[in-house]
Formats: C-alpha cells, structure tokens, sequence
C-alpha cells in the first residue's frame, strides 16, 4: 500500500524533467521513510541518484517495500497535463498493477500508469572519495556549459586551490571561463581542493543536466580523471545527483 500527495505540481515536473535527462525508464523504491531512484543510462556512461524523504510530501503513508517502474515519456506525458493551482495524489494500484497520479483542482483528474517489469539488478552508489568540492551559483555553471559549447564537445574542468576553471577548445577556437571566491559577490561561494585536479567530460550530457537543474546552486565534486558528481536540492529536504564518467584523452 502506497499514498502520498504533494502541494506542488512545479516540483513534480522539476523531478520528472530531471530524470528524463538520462532515464527512459524509472525505477522508484518506495518504503516507509520515501521514495529513491538509483539507476544508470543504457550507455553506462552517467547514473542519477534521486532521495525524494517522506518529509517533502503533505501526506504519506507507505506499509513495505515497492519497486515501481515507469515509461519516462508517459511520466512526462502526465507531468504536461498538470497545473500550478492543482494538487497531487499519487496511489499504487497493486490489484491491476497500476500507478496512479490524480490531480485535484477545478476537475479531479485521474492517470493510470502501468507499471513495467523492474530490472533484477539494483544499481549501487559508487563509493568515489572526490579530490575537489565546489559550491556555485547554478545559473554560473549553465552558462559556463553554453560557453565551452560554443566551440568544443567536451570540457575540461581544472581546480586549484583559489580557482576553478572551465575550458574548451576545437577547430573553430577556445574558451575559457574562471571562477574564484574572492570579489563583492562571487558566483562560487565554497572551494575545497586536496592539490591541482583536471578531468574532462563530455559537453553533450552536461548540457543536457544542466536544463534539469531546478536549484538556485549546485555542488560540483570531482577528482582527476575520475568521474564527477553534480548535485542539487529539491523540494528543500530531496535532493538530485547526476555522476558523469570522464572522457579520458589518449595519446
């Protein structure tokens, strides 16, 4: 038995863009203390880790365990239908196998969602110690992503000590963007750097995790040539991580 409402639709579709970043499927574990995603992109290449507690919810009410597994393009069919002055509900059916989410306002509105076979395998949180932790304005980080895309594919990350540094090259020129603590109103509040680190990522997911970030700022860790790890909050006490493999340059 599950059922839970949630005052916010704005939230909702901000959960629902987020995991269509990388997912065609999700697959929700739900228990007693919320709801969590953990699960990788058919390439393998980047996971998201989504901790949605029961706290973020106005009601919710959760007896065992659930593994509920959803088409991402129905999710984001039903998301598009939602309002800003309507509320939501979600229920498991479990006697027709069936998630739904109604959504309570003018007109009390009612989706039916099947539920897909999840996968037998859990996917586990990497344990990655990061070298690197950096606190910055979210809207900093998209542009910085734009920038580097003007002329590159990829981009090369470079922390030291007092800065923190995007870059990218191509057959049309560079860019580089710099970011530092210091100044009146800095657009990188925390950086913590264990000695010089430098990886490169693929421009093509970072652009596309940057469109789902919701948060006024981010938390950016990673080490060199390791993967790194994007997080944001949601719903105040949810939280949403994206960990992207580097691209590493052969020689």
């Amino acid at each position: 038995m599950f059922h839970a409402t949630l005052d916010s639709t704005k939230t909702w579709k901000q959960i629902v863009d987020a995991l269509a970043t990388l997912l065609t499927e999700a697959h929700f574990r739900v228990t007693e203390s919320g709801i969590s995603l953990r699960q990788l992109d058919s390439s393998k290449a980047a996971m998201v880790d989504l901790a949605l507690p029961s706290g973020i919810f106005q009601e919710y009410s959760c007896k065992g365990e659930h593994d509920i597994c959803l088409g991402i393009d129905e999710l984001a069919k039903v998301s598009k239908r939602m309002t800003g002055d309507e509320h939501l509900e979600f229920n498991l059916d479990e006697s027709e196998n069936r998630f739904e989410i109604r959504m309570v306002g003018q007109a009390n509105r009612v989706f039916k969602l099947q539920r897909l076979t999840p996968p037998d395998d859990q996917t586990k949180k990497p344990g990655i110690q990061f070298d690197v932790k950096a606190e910055l304005l979210a809207d900093t980080f998209k542009q910085a992503i734009k920038d580097i895309g003007v002329v590159s594919s990829h981009v090369k990350i470079t922390a030291e000590p007092e800065q923190l540094s995007f870059a990218g090259e191509g057959d049309t020129g560079e860019a580089n963007v710099a970011l530092t603590t210091k100044g009146d109103a800095p657009a990188l509040f925390q950086l913590e750097v264990s000695g010089k680190s430098m990886s490169m990522y693929a421009l093509n997911y970072l652009t596309e995790i940057a469109k789902a970030i919701s948060s006024d700022s981010i938390m950016l860790q990673f080490t060199s040539n390791k993967p790194m790890m994007l997080e944001f909050a949601i719903a105040e006490a949810g939280s949403i991580s994206f960990v992207l493999a580097p691209r590493v340059e052969r020689r």
